[in-house]
């Protein structure tokens, strides 16, 4: 009798542990731009997030900031996250610059995250995209 006891009291325990161990953080990783440019920007990104739908065309008075990005995920790194079909479009009065999934890879591995409970956010500033 003691044994079967003490066989439940292990099963309960392991079940325990076992769902313990199952459960995943899903961390939401968002990509903000801040216009430098001293000039009205309009932005658009493609493939940039994996649970939203699709974005317009924004328009990004110069000191506004704007979402290019956001993924969930279970990881933290966020240069991992960006689809290689990842674009972002910033159109100025004169130019327009696209910028490619590796151009944001490598501006971001110069950003500082900055973290608040499950989100993670990386901020790109000092006109590092201006057309």
């Amino acid at each position: 009798m003691k044994f079967r006891a003490c066989m439940k009291s292990l099963s309960a325990v392991a079940g325990l542990l076992l769902t313990g161990c199952t459960t995943q953080l899903v961390y939401m990783n968002d990509i903000y731009l801040v216009n430098t440019c001293g000039v009205p920007l309009e932005v658009q990104s493609q493939h940039s997030t994996n649970w939203l739908p699709p974005t317009e065309p924004r328009v990004v008075a110069p000191g506004e900031r704007v979402s290019v990005a956001s993924y969930r995920s279970y990881g933290e790194d966020i240069d991992e996250q960006v689809s290689c079909r990842y674009s972002l479009t910033v159109k100025g009065p004169q130019r327009t610059r696209l910028v490619s999934a590796d151009e944001m890879r490598q501006a971001l591995l110069d950003i500082k995250r900055e973290r608040n409970g499950l989100q993670r956010s990386w901020t790109l500033k000092e006109g590092v995209f201006c057309p």
